[in-house]
């Protein structure tokens, strides 16, 4: 008679997918605790020759990370504009810098997003420039981002 403090073998396949399952089950956490710590974000508009231009982008930016900017176009009554051409310009005004404008990618009517990140802290701005009927509109941002 076997000892009931005996215990049987465990099948190897058995521990694989228990462990797989497991690491399955704790990424699905993570990805939806990250996903509800998104960072804050605040909407930001300018009027430039008649245009709303609205900056979408984080509240507090910390250097280094990555952050979604959205910008949203429209006229004066309220009805979204199409741009053959949208990109940020993203600098320092203190400093010299290289160039760095994503060209924004069309995320709806008048609306048009990049992801990108800031390569330093420090005060910077962001301006948004939109081709529309051939000559181009721009609208700038200014804010801090804090150290890593």
């Amino acid at each position: 008679m076997k000892s009931p403090h005996h215990a049987a073998p465990v099948h190897a396949g058995c521990v694989f997918w228990f462990a797989f399952w497991r690491a399955s089950a704790l990424a699905i956490i993570f990805s939806a605790l990250a996903a509800c710590g998104a960072a804050p974000t605040i909407v930001e508009q300018r009027v430039v020759d008649g245009l709303t231009i609205s900056l979408e982008r984080p509240a507090q930016p910390i250097a280094l990370r990555d952050y979604t900017f959205v910008a949203t176009i429209t006229d004066a009554g309220d009805q979204p504009v199409e741009a053959t051409l949208v990109y940020f310009d993203f600098t320092m005004p203190q400093m010299e810098m290289g160039v760095h404008q994503p060209i924004a990618d069309r995320l709806g009517p008048g609306k048009y997003g990049v992801r990108t990140l800031y390569s330093m802290e420090g005060d910077w701005r962001i301006t948004v420039v939109a081709t529309i009927d051939g000559r181009d509109i721009r609208a700038w941002f200014d804010h801090p981002v804090l150290p890593p």
